[in-house]
């Protein structure tokens, strides 16, 4: 019996390693891909990045910065969003789904006049897991609606695709 209870505590003993181990999640992450955003009845064409720096394994805080221009009528139209905000992760092995609320800023520019105003990026995405270090974001949907001078325009979206860098896990 004595044997029982030793070789009881000891399994107990060098099996609280195991139980203390968790998943392995980046400390940060960076994206850089296409995106396409919607400008009223025009879909602009662009580029996209984002810096994201993980807090837990399903937590952290975005900061997405995107550009998409278009000439339209001879006139160049171009549309920046500056948005930060927290990321909500499910982080599985072969895919990290997320949603996210960003806020900030966007900037729309049309015949040399720029509007800064209020901007919202309400979405979320799929991360496909190539490494540890490497993935693909398959897409990334956004809302985003805008305010400029009293008025918000809630009728306008982005999509995005590309590459997704981690460093070393935690």
């Amino acid at each position: 019996m004595r044997r029982v209870i030793l070789g009881t505590i000891g399994l107990l003993f060098f099996s609280i390693p195991g139980f203390a181990q968790e998943y392995v999640y980046p400390k940060a992450e960076v994206f850089g891909g296409f995106s396409i955003a919607s400008l009223g009845s025009e879909s602009l064409w662009g580029w996209q990045s984002a810096v994201h720096g993980n807090f837990h394994r399903n937590l952290g805080f975005t900061a997405d910065i995107g550009g998409q221009y278009k000439t339209i009528a001879g006139v160049g139209v171009n549309s920046h969003q500056f948005l930060f905000g927290p990321r909500l992760f499910v982080r599985k092995e072969k895919v990290t789904p997320y949603v996210h609320g960003l806020f900030g800023a966007v900037r729309v520019s049309s015949l040399g006049t720029p509007n800064t105003g209020l901007g919202m990026g309400i979405g979320g995405g799929m991360d496909v897991n190539l490494s540890d270090r490497l993935s693909i974001r398959v897409a990334q949907f956004d809302w985003t609606p805008s305010r400029f001078s009293g008025t918000w325009s809630t009728n306008a979206y982005r999509i995005g695709f590309g590459i997704v860098l981690k460093t070393a896990t935690q």
